[in-house]
């Protein structure tokens, strides 16, 4: 997961193809989903405001 200049955060995951779980969401054409691993949910909500995430990338599991 990294912070773009732009302010967004571009993450990367395993590609969701389980069509329950998609038919829960209203997914734009242009959109993809993925999954991320709760570990790095839980490492952005406890970073420090103001840390440099964009050395906080982590590899899809």
């Amino acid at each position: 997961m990294i912070l773009t200049p732009g302010g967004t955060f571009v993450v990367q995951g395993r590609e969701v193809t389980d069509p329950h779980a998609l038919a829960q969401m209203d997914i734009p054409d242009y959109e993809t989903v993925v999954e991320v691993p709760r570990t790095a949910i839980t490492a952005l909500l406890e970073e420090p405001r103001g840390a440099d995430l964009r050395r906080r990338a982590q590899p899809a599991l």
